[in-house]
């Protein structure tokens, strides 16, 4: 029983020891471009639709959990079920990140506020096209992802997942004026600096 416990006491060391000789630094900033495709319920009569697009961020680190992260990009739906559409949202989100640093692998979740700039195309719930038609809505965002670490200053972001939710103006032909969505990024990361 005593060599089972001395083994397993020298086997939580040397893991202890490889895993701590493994932590990455914690960068001061952060800048992120990825890739993204969203898959939009607009609800009511509306079928649903994806939109592709781009988005950079970039994240202060305050401690090595915890940062703040100003999100920017925008994506476009092209056609609807044949029906071309042409409508581009910017977003501009603000708020808070949280990261677990582990080795290579750093998952994070966030929460995120701020507007969207939503030009259409052609306005949903009418026929007639309506080029140049634009408003600001509130929008947010909540969800997850993970870093891999490939380099000091540099990590692959293979999987971020968000629930977005886009409030519009009434009468502007969603149901409840509310837009909701899922959207999946994938992208690199700068890492400046060092905490």
């Amino acid at each position: 029983m005593r060599k089972h416990a001395l083994l397993v006491g020298s086997m939580l060391l040397a893991l202890g020891m490889i895993v701590s000789a493994q932590e990455v630094e914690t960068p001061r900033v952060e800048l992120g471009l990825d890739y993204s495709f969203e898959h939009n319920n607009p609800g009511g009569n509306l079928p649903s639709y994806n939109a592709n697009g781009g988005f950079g961020y970039v994240q202060y680190n305050f401690s090595r959990s915890f940062g703040l992260v100003a999100d920017l990009g925008a994506n476009n739906v092209g056609t609807v079920n044949g029906l071309s559409i042409g409508n581009t949202a910017f977003e501009y989100l603000f708020g808070p990140r949280f990261t677990w640093r582990h080795s290579r692998v750093s998952p994070y979740v966030q929460t995120l506020f701020g507007g969207e700039r939503y030009s259409n195309g052609f306005l949903p719930g009418s026929p007639f096209p309506l080029l140049g038609a634009s408003q600001n809505n509130f929008a947010m965002k909540f969800g997850g992802g993970v870093d891999v670490t490939v380099t000091n200053h540099i990590a692959v972001q293979p999987i971020q997942v968000d629930y977005v939710m886009t409030e519009f103006s009434p009468g502007s032909g969603f149901a409840n004026d509310v837009l909701n969505g899922v959207r999946y990024s994938a992208g690199v990361v700068f890492r400046l600096g060092s905490k």
